[in-house]
């Protein structure tokens, strides 16, 4: 019988996919989190993908208009292995029935918003071949950066050595400026910091996506952090942190005031979260794309490399019909 034969799709509830599903790997493969934005899509559908009636991969999708989302609104999802074995003709025949379920519910397209490989390296590229074999378009491919906390976790002299001199250069000047790193604990912390990173992407042509109060909703659903980085009583570089999941933590948002850029906060709060994270037993510190539907900014890209990034790529594809 051939493979694809044997594979069906089961919309499911939130309820019922979050039982079936029970490690969804990343936050933003959550029902949680899509619950709370599922307002942002005409209708969200929980999917249990299975072959000869054992639940294989679960996914979510939003639709909006004509068009099968996953994710609707995120920076990235995807379909997650429900057992450990996930071979390559499995993936392909749960992306064909797939499409089969999209065109019954009179979808004319399909987009999936992969996160960078690193997270899921091994099923995330049996997708992404499964993908190209399957006329999907790439999209974008963004470069996307993270801090590999298991070899940048030492020592400072060691961590100067693992850096550019711009950014020895720049931790050094921040050192010396009287900087002072607050983590937040209250909500007046929390509405300093929304400010000042605001403050900071307005100041570049790019406004924060999430009002204060969307921010803090979110906030309650999965564990997180907030750091200032001040110099007196002035706040000059912001972060929120979402903890992803037992190894990876994402800088969601990040911003420096634009009067205080010479201050080199953002080399201090680097370094600080590297040994925040690192001592925690975290892996990686994902410090998200530098590109704007796959245009680099060179200033940002430029900046990340200097504190120890490393680039990996981030996957767009989309597919008629």
């Amino acid at each position: 019988m051939e493979e694809k034969s044997l594979w069906h799709v089961k919309r499911v509830s939130a309820n019922e996919y979050e039982a079936i599903v029970p490690d969804r790997r990343v936050f933003f493969n959550e029902p949680r989190f899509t619950k709370l934005n599922e307002h942002k899509a005409d209708d969200v559908h929980y999917l249990i993908l299975t072959r000869e009636n054992s639940a294989r991969y679960g996914l979510i999708a939003g639709r909006i208009g004509k068009e099968m989302r996953i994710p609707f609104s995120a920076p990235y999802s995807y379909p997650v292995a429900i057992i450990n074995e996930s071979k390559q003709e499995t993936i392909d025949a749960a992306l064909t029935v797939f499409e089969e379920y999209c065109k019954g519910e009179n979808a004319e397209s399909i987009r999936f918003i992969f996160p960078p490989l690193f997270y899921d390296e091994h099923l995330l590229s049996g997708w992404v071949n499964s993908f190209y074999r399957n006329s999907y378009a790439v999209e974008n491919v963004d470069i996307n950066y993270a801090l590999n906390l298991e070899k940048l976790n030492v020592d400072e002299e060691a961590y100067e050595q693992l850096i550019t001199q711009k950014g020895r250069k720049g931790l050094r000047k921040a050192e010396r400026s009287g900087l002072e790193i607050v983590k937040c604990e209250t909500e007046e912390d929390y509405k300093e910091a929304y400010q000042t990173i605001q403050i900071g992407h307005e100041s570049k042509g790019f406004p924060v996506k999430l009002s204060y109060e969307q921010l803090m909703e979110t906030l309650k659903l999965v564990e997180h952090d907030a750091f200032i980085v001040k110099q007196g009583n002035k706040n000059i570089v912001a972060e929120v942190l979402y903890r992803i999941n037992d190894r990876i933590v994402q800088g969601i948002y990040t911003g420096t005031h634009p009067d205080y850029m010479d201050c080199n906060g953002m080399n201090l709060l680097t370094w600080y979260t590297i040994r925040y994270y690192g001592k925690m037993g975290y892996k990686i510190l994902d410090k998200a794309i530098s590109t704007e539907d796959s245009v680099p900014n060179y200033g940002l890209c430029n900046f990340k490399e200097s504190v120890g990034c490393e680039r990996s790529l981030k996957y767009t594809f989309r597919k008629k019909l």
